[in-house]
């Protein structure tokens, strides 16, 4: 499984990412912050172990996740496709939201983390409503080139997903 972790700027993003994947990078790592990092979290399961013990495989997996650290979320993030790329590779996001204050840490106006899930849940929706949309438009094209049951089927479900996102 791959999760994303997103949020708005200093919400604590990394350090959630740290602390699932162990990672140890120094600062310096994040200089682009459209750059995305990636790290994989071991999920230990005492009850395969048993079953191994039992079984004796050949091979033993333990389950994995992998986690994606993007850049924080706004407007422009999402209109970057690099940004968006790094969002459709994952199976899940994990919304990271500041519910802390400290005066080192900055934050826009004042601490509200239902206030920030609101509009990034927003910003999210802005942004798959904009992909709708262009995919309508080709969808359509092609259905004026060439009737397909397929392409109806999509052109219908693109047009019931636009109109919940409006």
């Amino acid at each position: 499984m791959k999760t994303g972790i997103i949020g708005l700027p200093q919400v604590g993003k990394t350090s959630l990412f740290r602390i699932l994947t162990k990672t140890q990078f120094s600062e310096h790592a994040y200089s682009n912050p459209r750059e995305a990092h990636v790290g994989i979290a071991k999920v230990p399961d005492d009850r395969l172990d048993r079953l191994a013990a039992l079984f004796h495989p050949k091979k033993l997996t333990h389950a994995s996740v992998e986690y994606v650290d993007v850049g924080a979320i706004g407007q422009e993030a999402l209109k970057e496709s690099a940004y968006l790329g790094h969002l459709r590779t994952v199976d899940a996001l994990a919304h990271v939201v500041r519910a802390f204050d400290d005066p080192a840490i900055p934050h826009v106006g004042p601490i509200d983390p239902l206030r920030d899930i609101k509009n990034v849940d927003f910003d999210l929706m802005v942004s798959d409503l904009g992909q709708i949309e262009k995919r309508l438009e080709r969808v359509e094209k092609d259905l004026k080139k060439m009737r397909s049951a397929d392409l109806e089927k999509e052109f219908d479900l693109l047009k019931r997903a636009k109109s919940h996102l409006e």
